[in-house]
This record gives structure tokens, sequence and C-alpha cells, in this order.
């Protein structure tokens, strides 16, 4: 979608970019004007900006893990220097990837497993944690409450 476009969604709607609409709230911009021009043939529509829908249980295996975080881990452990030439020529290989970063990660994280276990156990731990959170309700109480009707 071009930046200045206006799509019709129906009479009441028209989507924009968010560009766009930040831009034709500011008066006397090109944006204001097409606008205004838009609202002088459609009469009542209201703009509407396009949302982009993410997954919740999205994981980010990435978060927080740059190459200098990976390598002070790599520095605690028992062989480090062997893992830390590793690491080096898994960076160098990583120049003819598509995604070098992503190339190293996943070598970092197939290396140490518990890593990755960790976070799925954090993830676990929060949907148990919010079951537990959510009272469940008692059964007895809801007859009681039926009885008395």
């Amino acid at each position: 979608m071009k930046k200045n476009t206006i799509i019709i969604l129906d009479a009441t709607q028209a989507q924009v970019t968010k560009a766009f609409a930040k831009q034709a709230r500011i008066f006397g911009t090109p944006e204001y004007r097409e606008w205004r021009a838009f609202l002088a043939e459609n009469p009542g529509t209201e703009m509407v900006t396009k949302t982009i829908k993410k997954k919740k249980n999205k994981k980010n295996d990435a978060k927080n893990r740059t190459y200098e975080k990976m390598a002070e881990y790599i520095s605690l452990q028992e062989n480090d220097e062997e893992l830390m030439k590793e690491f080096e020529a898994q960076k160098k290989l990583s120049i003819v990837q598509k995604s070098p970063y992503r190339f190293v990660l996943n070598w970092f994280l197939d290396t140490f497993p518990e890593l990755k276990e960790d976070e799925d156990k954090k993830d676990e731990d929060k949907a148990t944690a919010a079951e537990e959170a959510a009272p469940a309700s008692e059964p007895a109480a809801d007859l009681k409450f039926a009885a008395n009707l």
C-alpha cells in the first residue's frame, strides 16, 4: 500500500497507513488536504489504520542474546577454550548465510540445550501460575445458590 493511498473498506470506513493518518492530522500537509477532499466526496467516513495481529505465544529465543553475552556464557564453561574456538568458527561460517546471527544462535542453542529448556520451563511456569491464579468456582456453592431460587 502506498503512503498516500486511501482504500475504501465500506460506506463508513476508509483504510490508510499509520504514516498517512499521522500526517493527515497536521493542518496544511498534503495528506491533510487529500483527506479533506476525500471527506468532501464521502461525508461521515472514518479513518481506520491496518493493525497487524501478533501471536501471543510466539517464542523469542534471541531475546537478550548478543554475541558478547554468548561469549561470556561460553567463557564460564569448563572447556571454554575449545568452545570459544568453535564459536568464532561459527561466526566466520555464518557470513555466507542468509541470516548470520540466526545461524550462530542456532549453533549456540544446540550446543547448550539447557538454555532452551529453561525458556520452555519459564513458559510452562507462567501458564500454571495463571491457571492457579484464576479461582475455580465451587460447585457446592453454585448448587446452594440455585436451590435458594
